[in-house]
């Protein structure tokens, strides 16, 4: 009789080696993922911040670098999704609880890199909406004087910029009332044909009730008529022997009497 110890059993050795090397691997996997990740938010800050350098004033060049970057921006965020999802679905065989808690937290690190770059691209989208309107208000010819600036200071040109902004901010207000108010009347209209259908399809099954109840109707009369029919010739064939019979009756009473 074999004493089995702990290290007298291949397969049992070969199996605790594999599930090693496949921790091991899944490990491996995982952190070239984060530095991956790592790497394109360094790329897209990077390029957040040339854009800014190159391009102040924003233009097309700035409208291609931010696209740019919302782009690698798109790629970061699926790629956390992924590592997210990795350290959550790993077994506690795989990676230990302090090393999970690792991971969440430099995966929490990444995400809030992207959505502070994201809300940095938000801001500057709307700065530029607001120079191209103002390059939209000044005057068709730059370097000029027009004649409400032609009287005034340095004071009185800012206020004049602020209330041309204010006033701008007003028309963008009105505009978004508008819109919000086409959206409504948009939505009760599509309310009233949703209510013009459903009627619709009421009266197309009152419809069709009626005229299932006009054909049994049509049926049942039909049928009426038809016995109506039969005992009017019964009838007349009564009357007919009933008349026969007197003739007969009567003729031999005629004939008793010339006897």
């Amino acid at each position: 009789m074999s004493l089995a110890g702990p290290h007298s059993d291949p397969l049992t050795r070969h199996t605790a080696n594999a599930g090693s090397q496949d921790a091991m691997k899944s490990s491996e996997v995982w952190l070239r993922d984060y530095e991956t990740a790592k790497q394109l938010a360094d790329d897209t800050l990077a390029m957040i911040q040339e854009r800014n350098i190159k391009f102040p004033h924003g233009g097309q060049e700035a409208s291609r670098v931010t696209a740019g970057a919302r782009k690698k921006l798109g790629s970061l965020g699926t790629l956390i999704d992924n590592m997210r999802g990795d350290v959550e679905s790993a077994s506690s065989d795989s990676i230990s609880e302090q090393e999970r808690v690792r991971r969440r937290d430099l995966i929490s690190a990444l995400r809030s890199r992207r959505e502070q770059m994201l809300a940095t691209l938000k801001r500057d989208g709307r700065s530029a909406n607001r120079a191209a309107l103002m390059e939209e208000g000044r005057a068709p010819a730059p370097g000029r004087e027009t004649m409400s600036t032609a009287d005034l200071d340095n004071s009185g040109l800012l206020q004049l910029q602020q209330d041309t902004m204010a006033r701008q901010d007003n028309e963008l207000e009105d505009l978004e009332r508008s819109v919000n108010s086409t959206k409504h009347i948009a939505l009760t209209v599509n309310e009233e044909l949703d209510l013009h259908h459903r009627l619709l399809e009421d009266l197309d099954e009152d419809v069709e009730v009626t005229h299932s109840r006009m054909r049994a109707a049509q049926k049942k009369l039909k049928h009426v008529m038809r016995r109506a029919g039969n005992c009017r010739s019964m009838c007349v064939m009564i009357a007919l022997m009933v008349a026969l019979a007197v003739v007969i009756i009567i003729a031999f009473k005629l004939a008793s009497l010339f006897h």
